[in-house]
């Protein structure tokens, strides 16, 4: 009877055993973030595993609400816009992809929409043309910023990035885009691509009110800020991102004193005759003169990435 007894026992542990050993299922809960993403999404965006991401549900890759951010301790030194420039860009297994060469930002919107990006020689592409990637291809599909490695990392095989269009540098922003339907057709085949585009709708749905306040980060980054009669006021340094969700907050703007303020993307406007081609991008506040006169100053543009200084701007910039 003993015998049995321990035979029985030894059955179970290897039942119990067997349990705890086998893999979660697909699209199983991981643990979340800090930053509110799926620490698992994070990692694998940042270095992916073995499985190629055609393997997955449906072929996309996890879906995630926010992107990674590695090392979450260096989360302030991504939220500088300009930075981001300067990044490369990495795929599954962490393959390179390319460098990246501008943002597409929508200013009425105020989130980034496309990032550019300047292919390896792997992908094959033609010469002298560029990607255009869905900036949700890192929001929402399980990419993640990387300040240590100075990357871009986005759920996606080499050859998934190969099949993508390219385009001619620069792409042509205004009056019309006639990249952004092929873009975004062949990124939804791919990846979960979202209604963040080129577009915004000033006023509701009605397609009549849409317009089109587009432009690049090269282009934001210098541009003069000055008042509805034209006198300028300020000059852009640079601008706050929330890297999770690839919205701005503010710009860093320079007074004709010296001195640095933040102002909300929202308190400001690309006028329609700036938008023209070959014309210069410039913006126009839409508040007081004095609104912006008597912000709040910061000591440097590093100050600004700080979330406490952005608080108190926020506060501000509400009364």
């Amino acid at each position: 009877m003993r015998n049995l007894y321990r035979s029985l026992l030894l059955f179970l542990m290897l039942i119990l055993g067997a349990a705890a050993c086998t893999p979660a299922a697909p699209g199983a809960s991981a643990p979340i973030s800090s930053s509110g993403t799926s620490a698992g999404a994070a990692e694998a965006a940042a270095t992916p595993g073995s499985s190629p991401a055609q393997e997955l549900k449906g072929g996309k890759p996890p879906q995630t609400n926010a992107a990674g951010i590695l090392p979450p301790e260096r989360r302030e030194e991504l939220t500088r816009l300009s930075s981001l420039l300067k990044f490369k860009v990495t795929g599954w297994d962490g393959v390179a992809l390319g460098q990246v060469t501008d943002f597409v930002i929508n200013t009425c919107e105020t989130y980034i929409i496309y990032f550019t990006v300047d292919p390896v020689a792997d992908l094959k592409v033609a010469a002298g043309t560029q990607l255009v990637i869905p900036f949700e291809i890192v929001t929402i599909n399980s990419g993640a910023l990387d300040a240590e490695a100075q990357a871009i990392s986005i759920y996606m095989t080499l050859d998934q990035v190969a099949a993508s269009p390219v385009f001619a540098a620069p792409l042509v922003l205004l009056p019309y885009s006639p990249w952004e339907d092929p873009v975004r057709t062949y990124w939804k085949s791919v990846a979960r691509v979202g209604i963040l585009k080129s577009e915004c709708k000033a006023g509701g749905s009605n397609s009549a009110n849409a317009v089109h306040k587009i432009a690049y980060a090269t282009q934001l980054i210098g541009a003069e800020l000055k008042d509805g009669n034209h006198n300028l006021l300020a000059t852009v340094q640079d601008a706050v991102l929330e890297p999770e969700s690839g919205k701005l907050g503010f710009y860093i703007v320079k007074l004709l004193d010296g001195s640095l303020v933040m102002v909300p993307l929202s308190q400001t406007n690309i006028p329609k005759e700036a938008l023209e081609p070959g014309q210069t991008i410039e913006l126009v506040l839409l508040s007081e003169t004095n609104k912006l006169t008597d912000a709040p100053r910061i000591a440097s543009v590093e100050q600004a990435m700080n979330a406490q200084t952005q608080s108190e701007a926020r506060q501000y910039w509400k009364k």
